[in-house]
């Protein structure tokens, strides 16, 4: 099933003589909740941050006398703004109810259905006055049930419930912790927050293509905020998919663009786990199970990993998303022109075996005229246009990305026949004329210039094939042509 188009729902107020103090405004009070709910904000200085999730919204720590209003978390406009437009609600307050009942169950109604389906509602839903944890539903059914304190994620979860037959996402997590999308997914934790994109997908406010199918071994992925205008820009996706159709895993950036998704714990990247996508054989309802893997989104230089190879790094943050590195430890390594690969060989003594490289540059390594180490995690390379780059594998283990590299020799270096590290930041060269010439490196870090050599050898190298290091103590091999 799925929310599409505008679902006509009547919202019957009903009180308890005995316990409940109702209010002569209620009808009104229900009708704000529904169509337009700001939130206040001081009058002298809103807030750059929208203060602390507490009750029902958004609601600053202290308010003085004067306010103004905030953003508007009614229903509708909460319902309107995670479907990105695709679904809406027509909500029609009717008459209050009294009755002598302590328990106001949902079947209590039931009489009135056909009544209300006849008038042409496609749901209804029963407002009461008592104290928050009435918020029930009959899923794919009709009838829901919520009170006034609480807040706008509880209203949308039970009417989702109940207009699209999808199951609350925290009932069927399994497992000795608690590992569901409460945080970050209303259908969880009825905080208010987008649902994410999973669960977008499931209830039709996402298209299936959304979420990227991840390919390969390793691949690169700009992130595109899943509480922003959807489809995502033609460079960027709102999720990626790793894996199958079950045990899968998806990541996709969260951010606090707007009134809703202020509810998140953090900004970044998160991942979870679809262990099935519908436990329920009722075509008419939906019952997955969803286990949240990143209880915080990861920011940039954080990684998650799964016990199965599953990995995700988050590289930098972008506007309005992530930039993120997966790698399905799964999939071969496909071997493509110009990447940069890295091995290595654990057992140092001649009895390992170096095979399967992670790959560590995407691209365009093969158009470098020159490529040499320099210290743990520095490869020193020279491009097209005869720079001299510095570049840092900062993790030395595989899951890098080696990229961005500082430029710390200007040009001519794309003559030199031959090039290498001597330590300390030292690089022997052999220009066209067969001297050998010594540079320094001060910096070592990507910032420095390297220039102006000295000559410690006259002439006569250009006569050799190969030229590398011995090592920090100024030793030099050299092959005879």
């Amino acid at each position: 099933m799925a929310w599409l188009g505008k679902k006509r729902v009547a919202f019957i107020p009903v009180f308890r003589p005995q316990l409940d103090a109702v209010p002569a405004d209620w009808e009104a009070q229900i009708l704000r909740r529904i169509y337009h709910d700001p939130q206040p904000w001081p009058t002298a200085q809103p807030p750059a941050d929208p203060g602390p999730v507490i009750g029902r919204g958004l609601v600053p720590a202290a308010l003085p006398p004067a306010q103004t209003p905030g953003p508007d978390i009614s229903l509708r406009t909460h319902i309107h703004t995670t479907s990105y437009g695709r679904a809406d609600i027509e909500g029609i307050v009717l008459p209050r109810v009294q009755t002598n009942l302590i328990d106001v169950r949902l079947e209590t109604f039931h009489d009135r259905t056909h009544e209300l389906r006849g008038q042409g509602f496609d749901a209804a839903a029963i407002v009461m006055l008592g104290g928050a944890g009435a918020g029930t539903a009959e899923a794919a059914g009709f009838w829901a049930r919520f009170v006034m304190v609480e807040g706008v994620g509880v209203w949308a979860m039970e009417l989702i419930h109940v207009l699209a037959g999808y199951m609350d996402l925290y009932a069927n997590a399994r497992g000795p912790v608690v590992d569901h999308l409460g945080p970050f997914d209303t259908m969880a934790g009825a905080g208010g927050q987008h649902e994410c994109a999973f669960s977008k997908v499931k209830l039709g406010w996402l298209d299936a293509g959304a979420i990227l199918q991840h390919q390969g071994r390793f691949a690169a992925h700009d992130l595109h905020s899943v509480g922003l205008v959807q489809p995502a820009p033609s460079f960027k996706t709102t999720a990626v998919k790793v894996g199958g159709e079950k045990n899968y895993f998806v990541a996709e950036a969260r951010q606090k663009v707007d009134q809703f998704d202020v509810n998140i714990p953090n900004e970044g990247v998160i991942v979870y786990q679809v262990e099935e996508e519908d436990i329920d054989p009722s075509s008419a309802r939906i019952m997955p199970i969803v286990h949240l893997k990143t209880p915080a989104a990861l920011q940039a230089g954080s990684t998650y990993s799964s016990d199965s190879g599953v990995r995700v790094d988050v590289i930098t943050g972008l506007v309005g998303g992530f930039s993120i590195r997966v790698t399905d430890g799964s999939q071969p390594v496909v071997m493509e022109s110009g990447q940069l690969l890295f091995y290595r060989d654990s057992t140092r003594d001649g009895t390992g075996d170096v095979h399967t490289p992670s790959v560590i540059g995407l691209g365009g390594w093969q158009q470098m005229r020159h490529v040499f180490s320099g210290d743990p995690g520095v490869v020193y390379a020279v491009d097209q246009d005869g720079r001299l780059l510095f570049y840092r594998d900062t993790r030395r283990d595989g899951t890098g990305d080696v990229s961005s590299p500082g430029v710390i020799g200007q040009g001519g270096w794309q003559d030199m026949l031959h090039l290498t590290y001597g330590g300390d930041g030292i690089i022997y060269a052999v220009n066209g004329q067969g001297q050998l010439l010594f540079y320094r490196d001060h910096n070592r870090d990507g910032t420095g210039d390297v220039h102006t050599p000295s000559v410690i050898g006259l002439g006569g190298w250009q006569v050799f094939r190969h030229l590398f290091s011995g090592g920090p103590d100024g030793s030099l091999y050299a092959v005879v042509a």
